[in-house]
């Protein structure tokens, strides 16, 4: 973690569980309701409680892209991506980072069960 974009990810990582931390039902941690991270939550009967302690549970380590500018332009922010192993199975998890109070889970699934991964 030498380089600059470990530093970077791990402040933003350790801001991300911050969020988590004192969100309180969705007013700081968003978790967009897609169909795809409906179908993953109730798959593994998940629910928002659990998806954060999965986050709360990510390492620098887990981080395989990040700091990116989001594709959608009406959005500040930026984007980390992980693939940390929950119950074995490799997930993909996209969050946008808003503020220092605000972050959005765009992406919670198994990771290669969509094409993209964007």
């Amino acid at each position: 973690m030498n380089t600059i974009g470990g530093q970077i990810q791990s402040q933003n990582l350790l801001k991300i569980k911050r969020i988590v931390d004192k969100d309180n039902d969705g007013d700081k941690f968003i978790i967009v309701r897609t169909e795809k991270n409906k179908e993953f939550m109730r798959e593994y009967d998940l629910n928002r409680e659990d998806i954060k302690d999965i986050i709360r549970r990510l390492s620098v380590d887990d981080c395989f892209a990040g700091l990116e500018k989001d594709r959608d332009s009406q959005y500040e922010g930026w984007i980390f991506k992980f693939d940390p192993l929950f119950e074995d199975t490799k997930l993909y998890i996209k969050i946008r980072v808003e503020s220092t109070e605000k972050s959005v889970c765009l992406s919670v699934h198994e990771f290669g069960k969509y094409d993209e991964v964007n």
